[in-house]
């Protein structure tokens, strides 16, 4: 049994990366909207380089998160974001636990899968993965939304 945080989890990495390899984009890509089409163009400067490390060890492609949204602008060129993926595993120890931190606002935590998933994950047992940024900057040349 793997830790993160406080939930315990198995994962069957081999099964997280054949589903991902068969998914052409992730939910940011297909969207059109200014506030995922500027997650995609800022996504390395937003995910902590442990967090990438985090999600590869999983299996996950990062730039193939199931959804993100943007939920606010709390600065000039400083957004909220959040968003989840989804991994073939079990969720084997859950609960309204502190979220992982991995410093200068971004944390994470897992959940019982009941987001929407991509579509190479519908039938599979899968773990969400959820993050939360206050920090995300502004890198389109277009005007921010509020």
């Amino acid at each position: 049994m793997l830790e993160f945080g406080q939930w315990r989890y198995s994962v069957d990495r081999a099964a997280t990366e054949a589903a991902y390899a068969r998914e052409p984009a992730g939910g940011a890509a297909t969207c059109k909207c200014v506030g995922c089409r500027n997650f995609v163009a800022a996504r390395s400067q937003i995910f902590p380089p442990r967090f990438v490390e985090f999600l590869e060890s999983l299996g996950i492609d990062p730039a193939k998160e199931a959804e993100a949204y943007h939920t606010a602008r709390l600065a000039p060129g400083r957004h909220h974001y959040g968003g989840w993926y989804h991994f073939v595993g079990i969720l084997e120890i859950t609960g309204d636990f502190v979220p992982v931190d991995f410093g200068d606002g971004f944390t994470s935590w897992m959940r019982a899968a009941i987001a929407p998933r991509l579509e190479s994950f519908r039938t599979a047992p899968v773990v969400e993965l959820e993050f939360s940024t206050d920090r995300a900057p502004w890198v389109l040349n277009e005007t921010e939304p509020e």
